[in-house]
């Protein structure tokens, strides 16, 4: 839902965010929304302008192949490599010194 700000106001996320009068935002939770416009902060925006600022996280777009994918990903469980499971590869390794202490390369 799209707003016009009225009211200078500060943003309650992050608290540095000023919101002047005139700015046009994004506002992506309903609640949010009509909270700054019952408090008079804003007014509904029917305009083509763009946003200037987005409140709130983007509506999930919901797919079925984009579910199958995340599902796939959290099912691997194996890494690639196996370096994390006690394997040490060359790079790994510290040469000794002639007086036994240990160096980094």
């Amino acid at each position: 839902m799209k707003l016009i700000v009225k009211n200078v106001f500060r943003d309650k996320e992050d608290h540095v965010t000023v919101y002047e009068p005139g700015t046009i935002l994004e506002v992506n939770n309903r609640e949010r929304a009509s909270d700054l416009v019952k408090r008079g902060l804003c007014e509904k925006y029917e305009g083509k302008d763009v946003a200037a600022f987005t409140l709130g996280k983007p509506a999930a777009k919901t797919s079925v192949k984009g579910n199958a994918a995340k599902t796939a990903k959290k099912e691997t469980k194996e890494p690639a490599t196996g370096t994390d499971k006690g394997e040490s590869t060359e790079g790994d390794q510290v040469p000794e010194t002639n007086d036994g202490d240990t160096k980094e390369q």
